[in-house]
């Protein structure tokens, strides 16, 4: 049968070949077993009339061969009889039904057969190799043709496919003029072209592993001679070249059969010795036709441009991850060094502007003349010296030669792929100079680090190790690390922009020095981590009082400073109203509700109610007081005041931890002030708690920042985070032995017309709801509770280790509470309590009575004869015979004068009205309203102070 091609089956075996030839196969019995179709084009005989008899019959015989005029195959057999054995391997005795002619043809059949297997053993130029297309060309034969004449063919043998007693041979017939048999010829180019033109690297070992055949590319690859690698073991010769992974996979290969495809070896060949190189190679094991295993073979293909190019790639996504991971400029340079080294360079430097550290602006373009250069980072692959030659945070200088300063000023990199000795900018740096020839470094490339037109620094990278000098992708693949680091850069610069923008933003509203009182001690604290809404304050009263605040905004930036600025100055100016504790937070309600656009849909969600009635469903966000960036609204405060003379504190909380107190007797426990809403959220009505402090306790004031969760711990909810509208929620103190006592009051609205103009009732009854929840809400808030218990142990844990002065509190609660590292800010204030003795106040009570003005002026000028303010007499007597006129004629018993000295002199009458005076300007010719006009002027401030029981007007005057 014909073919048009030559295939390759899976066994090795070839399939027969192209047009023009005819297969013939025939068993060890000499008898033809198969037939094609081209075969009896060929000889004229159809399939029927050949299969089954002996092959013999086809041969012409030497007469035969001889009266056609041609010469017998040399090696012929000249017996006829000798024919018989074709295709046997043996000489057999004459068939018994071949003629003679049949026996003659026999004779050079066998003599042919018998050349084709003694060809094959052998191993000759003309045999067959084994694996590959076995076959022999055994020249021109004369075959008989059907019409009785002779046909000259070309004859070509090979095994048959077949196994066992029946093996025979396969015959190609083809033309005298066709040429060779085609797969031989096949066969002989691909080995040549393979062994002595082929790029790819082949290597062949035996069962031994050491090498029999290498080809000329395989060679170079190695740079080792053939005669003198032949014998040997891939790791005697060429150790260099990845030769224990070698064995080991020809090895495996050699046990399983099975092929290893792809594995890497590296190494430098004689050609490119500075680089090393990767070669891709696939590995298979050789078998002959019966399987016997007769070696490994190896292909390699040098794969080292596409290797380079996948570890660029892998480096550069590398980089995309690591740096940048945080907003500081050291630690981001770092993370560049700690990407390139020593992968990709032998060591390198980071310099950078000072205006980056700063967070100052930067101008587009080049570097301008006498900017400043500070080291960022340094790293070298080597730990046996420091670095880099400057330390980190250091000033770094370079010789105006250097590469270096021609990047900065081009905004261009600059690959130096040879580093020599005695360059002009080598002689001229003293500091890298002599560094770089000690290291010999070879060469290096200088980076700029430019974002947006703008640059922030320099990178340089270094080699001087078994890399290699660095090339032209390597310089693009600095290129893309250093833009990285630029954008990385850029937005840390930006970042500190902003913190120092928002720390000064936030300086110039917080209160620079806290004001000094009688009676409190006061120290304070700031923790900055870029939020700007916490802070603490001292606000002076009247009557000698003093009210201590803080308060915090969520969120973070500038707009965050500026609505705690707008809210501490709220503060103040309620603060000089005189109102109590949780009347102000009810003011400061109303005036955040305003701010963030007015009673909305917070109101009708759930608002505090003015006729005591359940207060509607509330969502979870709203009553979790969900922050609101640069807004007031979620806000959160506590203020307290304090009175010296009768030594109670009264106190309200809207949203903010309640305080804690050490008592002198060492006691510590935390104020149990009622939460009430964050401001600006719906909730109940506000109310304080009032308690008595003796001399020399100390208050401490917080943010909720103070008890921040440290790394690695669950976040921790600051002290009287309110919950649900309506449910109350205590601070026990620890150790409630003290000599304070803790009272809670309702606020009362008689005589308070600021809460009807505002709407609230607060004897409405307050609506309970029960204590406890299903499901994940429930174990959500037993988890935030637990935390802030922690948090609050924690904190009179401290408290109770505190030292005497109030400074050293202050900062000892500091490096206690809050990590080294915070991510929120934190005000703390720390008071110590004084009393305001007998000796400072005098106290009298009036009669309702005209004649008794006199007598109150003359008490006023004995009391202060004896405090030696005979200076202050004067004005004192005409405030307080004004202040007691108008009690007597306007007002209702009970009426009293006090003094008090502090540091203001302070003149207060009180009654029993809760009418509030009105200053006006009286005409020419009215008899009277002019009282409060002359108070005004004789004194530096006056104002009225509403009690539970009536009204007080005070008027304060510095003395010296």
């Amino acid at each position: 049968m014909g073919t048009s091609g030559v295939t390759q089956r899976s066994d090795g075996r070839g399939r027969a070949g192209t047009r023009g030839w005819a297969k013939v196969r025939v068993n060890g019995r000499g008898v033809v077993t198969g037939w094609s179709s081209a075969a009896q084009q060929l000889l004229g005989y159809p399939a029927d009339r050949v299969l089954g008899r002996a092959a013999v019959e086809l041969l012409a015989g030497p007469q035969e061969t001889a009266a056609h005029g041609a010469a017998p195959p040399p090696g012929a057999p000249e017996s006829p009889a000798a024919a018989g054995s074709f295709g046997r391997g043996h000489r057999p005795e004459p068939a018994s039904t071949a003629g003679a002619g049949a026996g003659e043809g026999g004779g050079e059949a066998s003599a042919a057969g018998a050349g084709a297997r003694e060809g094959a053993a052998s191993g000759s130029a003309s045999g067959l190799d084994a694996g590959a297309v076995s076959g022999l060309d055994a020249g021109a034969v004369l075959l008989r043709h059907r019409d009785g004449g002779l046909v000259a063919c070309r004859m070509g043998i090979r095994a048959g496919a077949a196994e066992g007693p029946d093996a025979g041979w396969e015959v190609l017939l083809g033309p005298a003029t066709a040429g060779p048999a085609p797969e031989t010829e096949l066969d002989k180019a691909l080995l040549e072209a393979l062994f002595s033109r082929s790029p790819l690297g082949l290597f062949v070992v035996d069962p031994e592993l050491r090498l029999i055949r290498i080809n000329p590319a395989a060679e170079g690859m190695q740079g080792l001679a053939v005669e003198e690698a032949l014998g040997k073991r891939p790791g005697e010769a060429w150790p260099e070249f990845s030769a224990d992974l070698a064995e080991q996979v020809m090895g495996q290969v050699l046990r399983t059969g099975r092929p290893v495809i792809g594995w890497e070896k590296h190494g430098r060949p004689p050609g490119d010795p500075d680089h090393e190189h990767v070669y891709s190679t696939s590995s298979f094991r050789l078998e002959d036709a019966g399987g016997r295993v007769l070696g490994v073979a190896d292909a390699a293909i040098d794969v080292t441009e596409r290797h380079r190019a996948q570890e660029r790639l892998k480096l550069l996504a590398e980089g995309g991850a690591r740096i940048g991971t945080s907003l500081e400029v050291m630690r981001t340079a770092q993370e560049l060094a700690e990407v390139a080294v020593p992968r990709f360079a032998d060591s390198m430097a980071v310099e950078v502007l000072e205006e980056v550290l700063a967070g100052e602006e930067l101008f587009p373009g080049p570097v301008r003349p006498g900017a400043v250069l500070r080291r960022a980072a340094s790293l070298a692959s080597s730990p046996a010296q420091p670095a880099g030659v400057y330390a980190d945070g250091e000033v770094s200088t370079y010789p105006p030669a250097a590469p270096s300063v021609d990047a900065l000023n081009d905004l261009r990199p600059r690959l130096v792929d040879s580093v020599e000795a005695d360059s002009a900018w080598v002689l001229r740096d003293p500091v890298r100079g002599p560094r770089i020839l000690e290291d010999k470094i070879h060469s290096l490339m200088v980076v700029p680090l430019v974002a947006q037109d703008r640059v922030l620094g320099i990178a340089t990278f270094y080699r001087w190790g078994a890399q290699g000098p660095f090339r032209d992708d390597d310089l693009t693949l600095a290129t893309e690390l250093a833009g990285r680091t630029a954008v990385c850069l850029d937005n840390t610069r930006r970042y500190l922009r902003e913190i120092n923008s928002l720390m000064a933003l936030q300086r110039s509203l917080l209160p620079g020095e806290l004001p000094h009182h009688h009676g409190v001690e006061v120290a304070h604290e700031y923790v900055h981590a870029g939020a700007g809404g916490d802070w603490v304050d001292v606000v002076p009263l009247s009557g000698a009082r003093v009210a201590l605040v803080a308060g915090s905004v969520p969120g973070r930036g500038v707009a965050t400073a500026a609505a705690m600025g707008r809210l501490r100055a709220a503060v103040h100016t309620l603060s000089d109203l005189d109102l109590d504790p949780e009347e102000l937070l009810a003011r400061m309600d109303d005036l955040v509700r305003r701010l963030d656009g007015g009673d909305g849909p917070e109101e009708a969600l759930g608002a505090r109610r003015t006729d005591g009635s359940a207060e509607p469903a509330i969502p979870a966000a709203l009553s979790a007081g969900a922050p609101v960036t640069g807004e007031e609204a979620g806000c959160t405060c506590l203020y307290l005041i304090y009175d010296p003379i009768s030594q109670r504190c009264s106190a309200a909380s809207a949203g903010h931890p309640a305080p804690a107190v050490a008592h002198p007797d060492g006691t510590v426990r935390i104020l149990d002030v009622p939460a009430g809403a964050p401001l600006g959220r719906p909730g109940a009505p506000f109310r304080r708690a009032e308690a008595e402090l003796p001399e020399n306790a100390m208050l401490v004031l917080y943010t909720p920042g103070l008890l921040q969760a440290r790394p690695g711990g669950a976040p921790e909810t600051g002290a009287g985070t309110p919950g649900p509208p309506g449910r109350r929620q205590d601070e026990r103190g620890h150790g409630d032995g003290g000599p304070a006592e803790a009272t809670t009051r309702r606020a009362d609205d008689e005589g308070r017309p600021d809460e009807r103009a505002s709407g609230r009732d607060t004897s409405a009854p307050e609506r309970e709801e029960p204590d406890s929840a299903d499901g994940p809400r429930a174990i959500a808030g037993e988890a935030a509770g637990k935390a802030a218990e922690a948090a609050r142990a924690r904190l009179l844990g401290a408290l109770a280790r505190a030292p005497g002065s109030v400074r050293e509190t202050c900062r000892m609660l500091l490096e206690a509470l809050v990590p080294a590292h915070p991510h929120e800010d934190a005000a703390l204030l720390v008071a110590r309590t004084h009393a305001l003795g007998p000796g400072r106040v005098a106290c009298w009570d009036l009669p309702s009575d005209p004649a008794v003005v006199s007598t109150a002026r003359s008490l006023v000028t004995r009391q202060l004869s004896s405090w030696a303010l005979d200076e202050a007499a004067f004005a004192t007597e005409l405030i307080a015979s004004e202040l007691v006129t108008n009690a007597i004629r306007y007002a209702r018993a009970p009426v009293r004068l006090r003094l008090i000295r502090d540091h203001v002199l302070t003149c207060e009458v009180s009654d029993g009205s809760s009418t509030s005076p009105r200053l006006r300007h009286a005409r020419t010719t009215d008899e009277g309203g002019r009282g409060l006009l002359l108070v005004a002027q004789c004194s530096e401030r006056w104002g009225t102070r509403y009690t539970e029981d009536g009204k007080t007007i005070w008027a304060e005057q510095t003395v010296t």
